[in-house]
């Protein structure tokens, strides 16, 4: 939510200051503050409030969700510390379980919403999550008593004081990098793919199955912690461990994924006993859980900072740096596994007045629930993959196509303009189109300050059509999508020379179009302050138009005006056409192409969907694609042209000018066709 606002200005906005809410556990190191909020009523109000902070997603302004988001964060967490510093030892354990189970429930209601959070990406999942919530929440208002009057652990190990206890300071650091290692890459099960993508013919594992063996892996990993003969203490296991996320960094496509399973292995064994070192490391909650947080926001700013270095003070030093920030996090994680007790979860729990047999049983049922979860995420993925076979065969057109057409659209990593999810919208934004090939910048949501979300996976889905995505997540630009109707042969994936500013992808493309192979070139330059890099990088694309077949569609946001020093690199080097060369009211979205023949042109304005608007070409494939005319004449006046050819008039007819009504429609004189 926070990342919505300096999305807008392309600038630190002063709402990131909302991150304190994190840090509310700070509280609790004051001790009034501490007895005030283990009263059972005062517990109960937090409680409402954290619930209520859901129903954020009906406020009518992006800025008032973010006030009643940061209440519900800063009572959840305060809540956490509470419940999970007090009780009897079952109580804790059962507590702590509990927000285990829960990390799994939401990662296999991802699946079913395909990579979406419902609870913010739907009304009525919202609505339905949030009657759950409040039921769940009166539940435990009647049933736990005041907090004030918890059990205290009487362990022999306790009694031997505080020696042997976990370093608070440690404990916290652990638990914060942790919940910061589980969020970055097992968010969602298609992030591991989407980090060891590549391009086609061998593109690495699809999200959807592979997302299941990412799955397996995470309820694996959290199955052997559980285990007495497991080494999860070990300085091999720690190996392992760092050894796999330094694979999923650096290795390519399929090795890079096998990585990122046995990363989730470690990373899910980790939790419990991350968490016990938390809960034990002595009677400091506030200062525990405030560290936890610090470490969790440093991480996440500093995730973000590599690859928005070009906006944020200090980008410079964090440019690219992934590798810093997850070497950073398994080193803290190492040195909690080195320091800390060696001791399961239940035996840092386990009280004389409570027996060994209860905690025994609890585990038991929640393996059970954890497999059930399991059953229906794989269950999830299956139908979802049947599905989408289903409708990429419906796609296809029966007859050969002679005609394709095809879109660019700056696509907001599916955000509308009031910072509410757009993807619904967009999906049937994209249909009515009728575009044949699609691309869409800034596409990369899989981070998690964007929301860990597969936008790639879910229009495809959507829509019944071949997808490409790239460069990698892990090369730290904001990715660009491909949606085809028409299988992809092959692509590439390229990073643009950027010495300067953000880092600026390409792929180049090669589409069956009914036994026709057509070329695509898609792009998205930097900024255009970065006068140095967007003349590399019109050099560096100008060269793969230039060795691309006969037949290429470019589809670029240059940052630059028609006839400009870019532009003119372009044409005169990538020896391409513009689509409309008359066009002179462009900044950053272009059409150009080469050895096919022109049908039209047309603009249609973004209705608040984004900031930018979508670009539609139509285009012929030409039977001989050396001797061939070009078609010169234009025309406004779709009566002149056979219908077969025509925009969708869903979007009106043609209009001069810009469309500033709150629908979508052509503008900017399109729509134009040629003859």
């Amino acid at each position: 939510m926070i990342y919505y606002f300096p999305l807008q200005t392309l600038e630190l906005t002063g709402l990131e200051g909302a991150g304190i809410a994190f840090l509310s556990p700070t509280l609790l190191a004051v001790t009034p503050f501490w007895k005030l909020v283990n009263k059972k009523w005062v517990l109960a109000l937090l409680r409402v409030m954290t619930v209520g902070s859901i129903a954020s997603l009906q406020a009518p302004s992006a800025t008032l969700r973010l006030v009643v988001l940061v209440l519900g964060v800063s009572s959840s967490l305060i809540v956490q510390a509470v419940t999970w510093w007090t009780g009897s030892g079952l109580q804790r354990y059962l507590r702590i379980w509990g927000f285990i189970l829960g990390q799994f429930l939401l990662v296999v209601l991802r699946i079913w919403y395909t990579s979406l959070n419902p609870i913010w990406s739907y009304p009525l999942a919202n609505r339905v999550i949030l009657t759950l919530s409040t039921i769940a929440t009166l539940d435990r208002i009647s049933t736990d008593g005041d907090c004030s009057k918890s059990e205290e652990k009487k362990t022999s190990e306790a009694a031997k004081g505080m020696a042997r206890r976990p370093h608070w300071l440690l404990a916290g650091a652990a638990f914060g990098s942790l919940v910061f290692l589980t969020h970055w890459i097992f968010g969602e099960v298609s992030l591991v793919s989407r980090w060891a993508v590549s391009g086609h013919p061998h593109p690495g594992p699809d999200p959807n199955p592979f997302g299941g063996a990412v799955l397996l892996g995470l309820v694996s990993g959290l199955m052997l912690s559980t285990c007495s003969w497991f080494p999860g203490s070990s300085g091999i296991w720690w190996v392992t461990g760092a050894a796999s996320a330094a694979g999923l960094l650096y290795l390519p496509t399929w090795a890079a994924a096998v990585s990122g399973c046995v990363l989730g292995l470690f990373t899910a064994s980790m939790w419990p006993q991350v968490l016990g070192h938390l809960v034990s490391s002595g009677s400091r909650p506030g200062k525990t859980m405030t560290i936890a947080m610090i470490f969790y926001v440093l991480d996440i700013f500093f995730c973000a900072w590599c690859t928005a270095f070009k906006f944020v003070p200090g980008g410079v030093y964090a440019r690219e740096r992934s590798d810093v920030l997850l070497g950073a996090v398994m080193i803290i994680i190492g040195l909690n596994m080195l320091f800390g007790p060696k001791k399961s979860l239940d035996c840092l729990l386990q009280t004389k007045n409570t027996p060994k047999v209860l905690f025994r049983k609890s585990e038991k049922y929640m393996k059970l629930f954890l497999w059930l979860l399991v059953g229906v995420g794989l269950l999830g993925l299956g139908l979802r993959h049947k599905t989408y076979e289903r409708k990429l065969d419906k796609r296809l057109p029966q007859a050969p196509a002679a005609e394709v057409s095809a879109a660019i659209w700056p696509f907001r990593f599916g955000y509308d303009n009031e910072g509410w999810s757009n993807l619904e919208r967009s999906a049937r934004l994209l249909n009515e189109t009728g575009a044949d090939f699609i691309t869409i910048l800034e596409s990369d949501a899989s981070k998690p300050y964007i929301g860990n979300n597969d936008l790639t996976m879910w229009l495809g889905e959507k829509l019944g059509f071949y997808t490409d995505f790239g460069p990698s997540t892990r090369d730290h630009t904001w990715g660009i999508m491909v949606l085809s109707r028409y299988p992809i042969v092959k692509s590439e994936h390229h990073l643009l020379p950027s010495p300067e500013g953000e880092i600026a992808p390409a792929i180049t493309l090669t589409v069956n179009i009914s036994d026709k192979l057509v070329d695509f070139v898609v792009t998205h330059f930097g900024n255009h302050e970065d006068d140095l890099d967007r003349k590399l990088q019109a050099i560096a694309i100008s060269k793969l138009l230039k060795s691309s077949s006969n037949q290429v569609v470019f589809l670029g946001y240059i940052t630059s005006a028609p006839g400009s020093r870019d532009y003119r690199q372009l044409i005169e080097h990538g020896n391409v056409k513009d689509i409309d060369s008359t066009d002179q009211d462009r900044w950053c979205e272009y059409i150009m192409y080469r050895g096919l023949i022109r049908l039209g042109y047309a603009r249609i304005s973004h209705a608040e969907l984004s900031d930018s608007e979508i670009q539609m070409a139509k285009f012929r494939i030409p039977d001989d694609p050396i001797n061939y005319r070009d078609n010169q004449k234009v025309v406004t006046d779709d009566r002149e042209v056979p219908k077969k050819i025509h925009f969708n008039p869903r979007f009106g007819s043609y209009k001069e000018g810009h469309n500033y009504e709150n629908n979508h429609h052509f503008h900017m004189s399109t729509p134009k066709y040629f003859l």
